[in-house]
């Protein structure tokens, strides 16, 4: 097709993969409650930052899968680096409630340019080269790029004495800078002549691009229930993922932990993302519905465990949520990529990344009111990995759809 150029893959993959690692380490993460917290901030200020955060998340995250499909996906990850740097920079001096709320916001809005983009702008380099069958492969290697910087990145607390509060996030700004160096040097993707013709389009022309675009993200939507399939089932079963994390720390303490030890389960489960991510690449999946069931019943045990059992089995079942998740996210992103159009591919993954949030924002509350109302944090883990277990059940008796 005439619209096809050759890319450089070797470098473009060196590049994706320098852009995780740098992105990866977010120091910041694992420590900014408690550095908000040092400087005089309430426990109810922290939280409305963390709602600002999850409003923006929820309201960007198909809009900026769509400007990655209109206009680009390197532009898009460019200007997600560069609203990293200004938020890290922001925070670092920031003295008041709303600047801390800004910044959290975007740092939200960076977080959705990414979230589809990066996916969409991976697996049409491996497309435009003709080997897409790589993806999972490549993924996988980003992915474990990524949670071993992150792993590194959450160790950055040992720092405190030597950065301070500002200097934690003028080096988060450092690596998030280098970050979007990275992705300044990638190649854009062209695999249809619509990407081709994008510089082509006037500005004017935008509103109909985008109205047209919405039109051909809903008929891919009513036309292939493959895709519907598969967007549901990445949300219910990716419900446990921060919620075992969240509510395992609070049953620690109750079971007399000290604070000090709370980093462990937060590496071990980083670990257990590595080896599922490592299990994943070697899983030849010939059927999406088995493999949900698997990992439907793995993941509610595992949730059951962090809801009822002693710390460490707990612990373990906690890891247990975290690496059969990467299992079946690999195989669901491999298979939702193939099943979607290039031209509206960023888009559709990130009404992926929304069905999550929006079962989330029901969930999480409704988990700790079981846990209060049963005066133990674990009693609506427990429930909810009842209702995960259910969801792998149901497909049991079903004839299995090859795919």
């Amino acid at each position: 097709m005439n619209h096809k150029r050759k890319l450089n893959l070797k470098k473009q993959l060196a590049c994706i993969y320098t852009a995780d690692l740098f992105s990866g380490l977010r120091i910041t993460d694992a420590v900014w409650v408690a550095l908000l917290a040092a400087r005089g901030f309430s426990l109810w200020e922290i939280g409305l930052a963390e709602s600002v955060f999850h409003v923006v998340s929820l309201l960007c995250e198909v809009p900026s899968g769509m400007a990655a499909d209109l206009l680009g996906r390197k532009k898009t990850l460019v200007s997600g680096g560069v609203c990293m740097v200004l938020q890290s920079l922001l925070m670092a001096f920031a003295s008041d409630l709303f600047t801390i709320c800004f910044a959290m916001g975007l740092n939200a809005l960076a977080m959705t340019m990414f979230s589809g983009t990066s996916t969409a702008l991976l697996y049409d380099s491996l497309k435009q080269e003709g080997c897409e069958e790589r993806y999972i492969q490549v993924s996988a290697n980003g992915s474990q790029i990524s949670m071993l910087a992150n792993a590194i990145g959450s160790m950055a607390s040992i720092l405190n004495q030597f950065l301070g509060y500002a200097g934690f996030y003028l080096l988060n700004a450092a690596f998030e800078g280098a970050s979007a160096l990275a992705n300044m040097l990638l190649a854009e993707p062209i695999v249809t002549e619509s990407q081709a013709s994008r510089e082509k389009h006037p500005l004017r022309a935008l509103p109909e691009q985008f109205r047209q675009l919405v039109r051909d993200s809903l008929h891919v939507l009513c036309t292939c229930p493959m895709a519907v399939k598969l967007i549901a089932s990445s949300a219910l079963i990716s419900v446990p993922s921060y919620l075992t994390k969240m509510f395992l720390q609070q049953r620690l303490v109750e079971l007399g932990w000290p604070t000090e030890l709370l980093f462990l389960p937060l590496l071990l489960g980083g670990l257990a993302c590595v080896a599922g991510t490592e299990i994943g690449r070697r899983v030849r999946c010939r059927s999406m519905r088995r493999l949900y069931t698997a990992c439907a019943l793995l993941c509610g045990v595992g949730t059951l465990l962090v809801g009822a059992a002693p710390a460490w089995g707990g612990i373990l079942g906690m890891m247990l949520v975290q690496g059969v998740l990467e299992v079946y996210l690999l195989h669901e992103s491999q298979k939702l990529n193939d099943a979607i159009p290039s031209d509206q591919r960023a888009t559709l993954i990130s009404v992926d990344g929304m069905a999550y949030s929006l079962l989330m924002i029901p969930t999480s509350p409704l988990v700790g009111a079981v846990g209060d109302a049963f005066g133990q944090a674990g009693a609506g883990l427990a429930l909810l990995g009842g209702v995960i277990v259910l969801s792998g059940a149901a497909l049991l008796g079903k004839k299995p759809q090859e795919s």
